[in-house]
């Protein structure tokens, strides 16, 4: 699951570069590989996308596709909607027909985006002030993270192990090659591929500035995140 604490995704793995550790163990890295399978990956098309990332580029691993801004707009939108995400759960859970729904009080808030119902004008995307400078610190945190040569490569190396606990089929490599066993899927590749979730207005890219290339799904893949983040906001809901 997620380390989502006081408001902030995975805040240890984002402290790594700051304490100079740059080889965490697999345990604490867990955590931070897990929300990039799951949700930083419809940044990059997705399952479907990232199947075919895998046969095209033999030994390669989700985090030699995933760019600073992918992983970067992918937190800040967890972050923004996930007391909304919560909220929405509860009202699912409450509301035993339809009739009920309406007479439920929305009191959440989405935390760096303007709020559901919201008339945007023409070419806004609806994200504050206050959100697009938190995107920019989280871009230099994950460029810090991508740079820092040594941790980045632990964590590929830690991918391998995560890969096998979690996808159905992986990678094996060999001394000779590497093979594609059907390829670096979850078992569940078609549903996470159409499980998304838009913010009101969210028509337009803020993250420019920051694209890192190899993006041939361009600016659509901005406007998209993983709806299987209310799985994991369901099972905090059934703990709570």
């Amino acid at each position: 699951m997620v380390q989502f604490d006081d408001g902030k995704v995975v805040p240890t793995a984002r402290s790594w570069v700051s304490q100079n550790t740059m080889h965490p163990s697999y345990s604490d890295a867990e955590s931070l590989l897990y929300f990039l399978d799951k949700y930083a990956t419809v940044m990059v098309g997705g399952a479907k996308g990232m199947s075919q990332f895998y046969k095209n580029n033999k030994g390669k691993t989700l985090l030699d596709k995933v760019s600073v801004s992918d992983i970067a707009y992918s937190i800040l939108v967890y972050e923004s909607s996930y007391d909304v995400w919560v909220e929405d759960i509860k009202k699912a859970e409450m509301c035993a027909t339809k009739e009920e729904e309406p007479v439920f009080k929305h009191v959440a808030k989405n935390k760096y985006h303007v709020q559901r119902g919201t008339r945007l004008p023409v070419y806004r995307d609806g994200w504050t002030s206050e959100g697009r400078a938190y995107f920019d610190t989280i871009c230099k945190e994950i460029r810090y993270m991508m740079k820092s040569e040594g941790l980045w490569s632990t964590l590929k190396l830690h991918w391998e192990a995560y890969a096998k606990k979690y996808h159905k089929y992986s990678y094996i490599r060999n001394d000779s090659s590497t093979t594609n066993i059907g390829g670096d899927t979850t078992e569940s590749e078609e549903e996470d591929d159409d499980c998304v979730v838009f913010l009101p207005g969210d028509d337009v890219d803020m993250d420019d500035e920051h694209d890192d290339g190899d993006d041939e799904h361009g600016r659509e893949k901005r406007r998209r995140i993983v709806g299987c983040v209310r799985v994991d906001c369901m099972q905090i809901w059934m703990l709570a």
